[in-house]
């Protein structure tokens, strides 16, 4: 489904909304895959909302940005295979079509890393916060917080649904 509203109208929408989510949950993949997902009524349900819970930094190991996964997810439900097998898909035709999503969907990660230099949150972080925290460490994670991580972590999820939406909008 197209959102409703100018290019840029949507654009600014997904964007602010994932920032919100992020700032509201202190969960940059939940936050831009719900974003990205009522937006575009995408059909991901609570059990997809519920499947990204510990992705932030991949389990908080400073490892890919919640808000990467968050939006590959939001990619995988509008152009993702929703069987394990099908024979159909060994046509020349579909192997082309799911070539042309893995394409568009690899410029999703490449925009996201020419923006923040990395797709890392080990990386990206300290740029936002001027250091990073270990947020498994319960004193480090209050510190994250008390420094106002969560609002000061919205602008890569907002970067990433502005992308992952971009690229929705051009099918």
């Amino acid at each position: 489904m197209v959102p409703e509203g100018s290019k840029e109208e949507i654009l600014e929408r997904v964007s602010r909304k994932a920032g919100d989510y992020e700032e509201l949950s202190v969960n940059c993949a939940q936050g831009t895959l719900a974003a990205l997902n009522e937006e575009f009524s995408l059909g991901g349900g609570k059990e997809v909302l519920k499947a990204a819970t510990f992705m932030p930094g991949l389990m908080s190991r400073k490892e890919t940005c919640g808000a990467v996964i968050g939006g590959l997810m939001a990619l995988g439900l509008a152009y993702g295979r929703d069987k394990l097998h099908d024979p159909a898909w060994r046509t020349p035709e579909a192997n082309e079509e799911m070539f042309r999503f893995r394409n568009r969907v690899w410029s999703f990660c490449e925009a996201f890393k020419k923006e923040f230099g990395s797709t890392m949150c080990g990386d990206i972080r300290p740029q936002i916060m001027g250091r990073d925290y270990d947020t498994m460490d319960m004193k480090e994670r209050q510190q994250f917080l008390k420094d106002d991580g969560a609002r000061k972590c919205r602008v890569p999820p907002e970067k990433a649904a502005h992308i992952a939406a971009g690229l929705l909008l051009e099918e």
